[in-house]
C-alpha cells in the first residue's frame, strides 16, 4: 500500500517537474529566437548609412525602443571586454571577453539567465563586425577613463525579458496523463484502503455470525438423541447463516424416579437475522430453566411470564410463535400451549383423521396481558406428531402458489418412520418449489410415540 502511494506521488511529482522544465526550456528557446531577430535588426541599424552619424549608444537605445519592450538593454564590447557603447539601464557585462571568444570559436552559443529587479532576463552575446567606414566621432567610446578608436571586431550583449513558453500539445498531454494517472492511482489506493478495511470488518462480522450459527446449532438436540419412549427426526434449515427457528426435546423427571416424561419445544422468531437467533436462544434457554412441566398452572404461568419478558425487553418488531408441551408417561397425556404457532399435526395410528393442536393463545411479545390456556391430547403407541415452521407450508413455486398444509399431510401419510416423514416432506417441498434456495427458514420435527411396551419389545428384538 505504501509502495503504491509512493509510486503515485512520484508519478505526480515527475509529471509536474518535467512540465516545468519543458516550460522553462520552451521559454528560453522562444526568448533566444526573439533575441536573434533583435540582433539582426540591431546589426541592420548599425550598418545603416543613415545611422552612421549617430553614436553607437543612440543606436542601441533605438534598438531597445523598437523591440516593443522585449529588450531590457544592449551593449557592445570590444575584444578585450571593454564597453564600447551601451543603452540606458544597461548592467555590467555578463561574460568575460575570453569566455565569449572561446565559445564563439567553438561555435557554441553564449547565454545566461540573470535575475534583475524587473524580473528574469536572458543575456546572450553575439559577435559583430563594426563598419570601418564610419566616422571617427561616431565610434569613439569612453573606456577605462580614456578615449580610443574601437576595433571593428566586437560582440554585442543583448538582455531580453524571458517570454512565456508555448508548449506543444504532446507536452501538455504528457502532463495531463501523468497527473491524471497519479491522481487515479492515489484514488484507487484510497478506495482500496477503505474497501480493505470494510472487507476486514465484513470478515470479522462473518466469523462472528459463523460462531453464532455454531452456537445456535449446538443448542439443538443431537440427531441421535430422543426422549425415552419417543423416536425423533428433525431438520433445521436456515435461510441465512442463523435462524429464528428453533426446537428442542428432552426428558423430564417424574415423581417416580424410575419414570421420565418428555418435553417438546418448537418456535419461530420473526426475522432471519442475528437478533432473531439471539431471541430464539433466549426462549430455548428459558424452556430449560423454568419449571413449566410440573403442572398446568405452572405451564400457563410460565407462558405468561415469557410473554411479558418479550414485551418488555424485545423490540416491537420482534415477536415469537411457540409450541411447547410435556408428556406425562403415567397418564399418556400430552399437555401443550400453542402460542400462535402453526398447528402441529397429530396422526393417530388407530384413529382416522388428523388432529391439529391449536389450544393456547396469541404469539409472544405483542400483548403483555394476553391470556393462555393449556390443551391436552392422549398419545397412543405408534402416534406421530409433526411440528413445522411456516417456511415449510409457505414455500412457493414459480407461480406463487404455496406448498400448503394439505401437501404436507399427504407427504406424512405415505410414510411411517420419523426419518422417512422428514425426508418425504423435504423432497415434496423441493419438488414443488423446483429450487433449493430458501425464502424462509424451514424447520421440521417428526415425533413418534413408541409406548413403554413397544420400547421393551424393540429392545428385546435388538
Amino acid at each position: 500500500m505504501l509502495t503504491g502511494a509512493g509510486l503515485a506521488i512520484l508519478l505526480l511529482a515527475s509529471s509536474v517537474v518535467n512540465y516545468v522544465i519543458s516550460e522553462r526550456t520552451s521559454a528560453l528557446f522562444n526568448t533566444r529566437r526573439q533575441m536573434a531577430r533583435e540582433m539582426s535588426a540591431l546589426d541592420q541599424l548599425i550598418h545603416d548609412q543613415k545611422s552612421a552619424a549617430a553614436s553607437l549608444s543612440g543606436v542601441l537605445d533605438e534598438a531597445v525602443q523598437q523591440s516593443n519592450g522585449s529588450l531590457a538593454w544592449a551593449q557592445i564590447l570590444d575584444r578585450q571586454g571593454a564597453v564600447i557603447a551601451r543603452s540606458d539601464a544597461a548592467a555590467a557585462p555578463a561574460f568575460t571577453a575570453d569566455y565569449v571568444a572561446s565559445r564563439i570559436h567553438e561555435r557554441r552559443p553564449v547565454f545566461a539567465v540573470r535575475d534583475t529587479s524587473a524580473g528574469k532576463v536572458v543575456v546572450e552575446a553575439f559577435p559583430i563586425r563594426l563598419p570601418s567606414t564610419a566616422s571617427t566621432e561616431a565610434f569613439k567610446v569612453v573606456a577605462l577613463g580614456g578615449t580610443r578608436p574601437s576595433n571593428n571586431m566586437a560582440f554585442v550583449e543583448l538582455a531580453s525579458y524571458a517570454s512565456a513558453g508555448v508548449l506543444a500539445w504532446p507536452a501538455r498531454w504528457t502532463l495531463i496523463l501523468g497527473v491524471t494517472g497519479g491522481c487515479a492511482l492515489l484514488g484507487a489506493l484510497v478506495m482500496l484502503t477503505v474497501r480493505f478495511r470494510a472487507h476486514l470488518s465484513a470478515r470479522r462480522v462473518e466469523r462472528q455470525i459463523e460462531i453464532a450459527r455454531q452456537v445456535q446449532h449446538g443448542m439443538l438436540p443431537a440427531a441421535t438423541s430422543s426422549p425415552r419412549d419417543f423416536q425423533l427426526a428433525a431438520e433445521w434449515r436456515p435461510a441465512a447463516s442463523v435462524s429464528g427457528d428453533f426446537y428442542d426435546a428432552f426428558d423430564i423427571p417424574q415423581k417416580d424416579v424410575s419414570e421420565t416424561g418428555a418435553a417438546f419445544v418448537f418456535g419461530d422468531v420473526s426475522g432471519k437475522d442475528v437478533p432473531a437467533a439471539m431471541l430464539a436462544s433466549l426462549i430455548q434457554g428459558t424452556a430449560h430453566a423454568s419449571e413449566w412441566t410440573r403442572s398446568a398452572a405452572n405451564h400457563i404461568a410460565s407462558t405468561q411470564q415469557l410473554n411479558r419478558l418479550l414485551c418488555e425487553r424485545a423490540s416491537q418488531e420482534r415477536f415469537a410463535s411457540l409450541f411447547w408441551g410435556y408428556f406425562d408417561v403415567r397418564t399418556e397425556l400430552l399437555h401443550y400451549v400453542n402460542c400462535g404457532h402453526c398447528a402441529p399435526l397429530l396422526f393417530s395410528a388407530r384413529r382416522r383423521g388428523v388432529v391439529r393442536l391449536c389450544d393456547g393463545g396469541p404469539v409472544l411479545g405483542l400483548l403483555p396481558h394476553a391470556r393462555f390456556e393449556q390443551g391436552v391430547e392422549r398419545l397412543e403407541a405408534g402416534d406421530v406428531l409433526v411440528l413445522y415452521s411456516d417456511g415449510v407450508i409457505e414455500a412457493a413455486n414459480a407461480s406463487g402458489e404455496e406448498f400448503g398444509e394439505h401437501r404436507l399431510i399427504a407427504a406424512v401419510e405415505s410414510c411411517a418412520h420419523p426419518a422417512e416423514i422428514r425426508d418425504g416432506i423435504l423432497r415434496a417441498v423441493r419438488a414443488f418449489t423446483g429450487s433449493d434456495v430458501l425464502a424462509d427458514d424451514q424447520t421440521l420435527l417428526a415425533i413418534r410415540y413408541t409406548g413403554a411396551a413397544v420400547a421393551v419389545l424393540e429392545t428385546q428384538a435388538a
